[in-house]
């Protein structure tokens, strides 16, 4: 009972906190002076049912320490009750259902990018703005930003196991709370520096501001239903540009913070050392050459450097989770040979300590280091194996068993999310599991057809729903909510 007061306890803070959140789109409806279905009821609605109900359980339930799997347990409960209550501006604002309305949401704060959405150029700015401001949010995990409200440190220890997955081994300095803050001004200036480059390319400040936001979180929302290709397809003079600026930051947004952060103290080496952001380069280089191959039949209607730019674009935009988009890989101009190229980076991911969702890098490297060592002692001697190391530093068993653990996990869920897409849906066998991969890996993009995905039946959207929280999670803590063990 003291377990299941921590959490309600806790999970009425971080609802209080999400309620002033409302007033961004507030003002931005004002702004533009949208009378579009009385914006004020639409973010004004929700925000008093998460300060109502935020205050009623920090009111009724005390707080209490809370233990690594509590701490866990506040984290997946918190994601499926802000998605709900974040949802309900696009379900009284547009003629969709509530499910779709927290599918869109759900997309936002795990920063998959999905949508069940057509006609974006058409909806309200504000509208558009809290679309965009969900992946900005989700970017470094929604309680990253509310532990702030916790004031007991020991509280923002526990707490930040359920974003465990967001953050470094490694601190940027002793406290959480100086490697929040150093977090937050890294992500939150290069989200100003993007939307200035984009404003001086010649976005509009709305268009900037908000390509910014889902780029740099890697979520992908758009305000466009052809995403980022609107500005060519509408022949923007800048269009090229502003493909090459996206690119680079959704490269640094699936960058580890600890590498942005040796680079603003200028740690050369200790940047160059950095394997897992080697490997990831290593990674992409191979993947764009490979996609530049298996895709040259474009290369007659749209040339060389057209080419070029779009294989770079899509494959780190896939790698790193983004999901911008300039071409439609569910298009049948793109090669089988690309598709299981993006499909391997769906899975793959970005860093570990960046916005990017995936299995993430290191962990790859990491089961790649534990099966050279386990064949090593088949081969070798008792002394001659090695103790398990990367970049020269030792991994404790307890990480090598983490790493199995989320590994396995993923598996198991990725076959379960695409055999039931299979089961209920009309998806064929490459779809489905591109739909699982991407929601899992929190990507956004698939092989699906956009109105196909779209008009998915109800029982896969929630499939997906799950999957994008999951998956945004890594697995394990999802997974403890149903262990009876945390609740006592």
């Amino acid at each position: 009972m003291r377990v299941r007061s921590s959490v309600l306890h806790y999970l009425g803070v971080i609802l209080v906190a999400f309620s002033a959140l409302q007033a961004a789109p507030l003002v931005v409806s004002t702004v533009y002076q949208e009378t579009v279905r009385f914006p004020f009821r639409i973010y004004v609605i929700p925000a008093l049912i998460a300060l109502v109900i935020g205050c009623l359980l920090v009111v009724l339930f005390r707080p209490r320490p809370l233990t690594g799997g509590s701490s866990m347990a506040v984290g997946a409960l918190g994601w499926f009750a802000l998605s709900l209550v974040g949802a309900i501006p696009f379900w009284l604002a547009l003629d969709i259902t509530f499910l779709d309305a927290v599918f869109e949401t759900v997309s936002g704060f795990t920063t998959t990018g999905a949508t069940v959405l057509s006609g974006l150029q058409g909806l309200p700015k504000s509208l558009l703005l809290w679309r965009a401001l969900t992946q900005w949010i989700g970017g470094l995990g929604i309680f990253t930003l509310f532990l702030f409200v916790v004031r007991e440190s020991g509280m923002r220890h526990a707490l930040l196991g359920a974003e465990a997955h967001k953050a470094s081994s490694q601190r940027f300095s002793p406290g959480i709370f100086g490697s929040l803050r150093i977090l937050w001004a890294i992500y939150g200036g290069l989200t100003l520096t993007c939307a200035l480059c984009l404003w001086l390319e010649g976005m509009s400040i709305f268009d900037a501001s908000a390509h910014a936001l889902t780029t740099i979180s890697t979520g992908g929302f758009s305000t466009y239903d052809a995403s980022l290709g609107w500005f060519a397809a509408t022949g923007h003079p800048h269009a090229v540009w502003m493909e090459w600026t996206v690119i680079v930051f959704m490269l640094l947004g699936g960058t580890s913070f600890l590498v942005h952060w040796n680079l603003l103290r200028r740690r050369w080496r200790a940047v160059g050392r950095d394997g897992e952001w080697r490997l990831w380069l290593g990674l992409l280089a191979v993947g764009i050459a490979v996609v530049m191959v298996g895709d040259r039949g474009r290369i007659a209607s749209v040339g060389w450097a057209s080419h070029i730019r779009a294989s770079v674009f899509q494959v780190v935009s896939i790698a790193t989770t983004t999901g911008f988009a300039t071409v439609d890989i569910a298009a049948p101009t793109t090669s089988a040979l690309a598709r299981q190229v993006f499909l391997m980076l769906m899975l793959i991911g970005g860093c570990v300590g960046s916005t990017s969702g995936g299995l993430k890098v290191l962990r790859l490297r990491l089961l790649g280091a534990r099966l050279r060592q386990e064949l090593r002692r088949v081969t070798k001697t008792a002394n001659e194996v090695k103790p398990l190391s990367l970049g020269g530093q030792p991994i404790s068993v307890a990480e090598t068993d983490r790493a199995t653990a989320i590994g396995v996990a993923w598996i198991g869920a990725l076959l379960v999310v695409w055999m039931l897409t299979t089961a209920f849906s009309s998806f064929d066998g490459w779809g489905a599991l591109s739909g699982a991969a991407s929601a899992l890996g929190n990507v956004g993009p698939t092989f699906i057809e956009p109105a196909a995905f779209a008009g998915a039946p109800a029982v896969v959207k929630v499939c997906y729903i799950v999957a994008m929280v999951a998956g945004r999670l890594e697995i394990l803590p999802f997974l403890l909510i149903f262990s009876r063990r945390v609740w006592r």
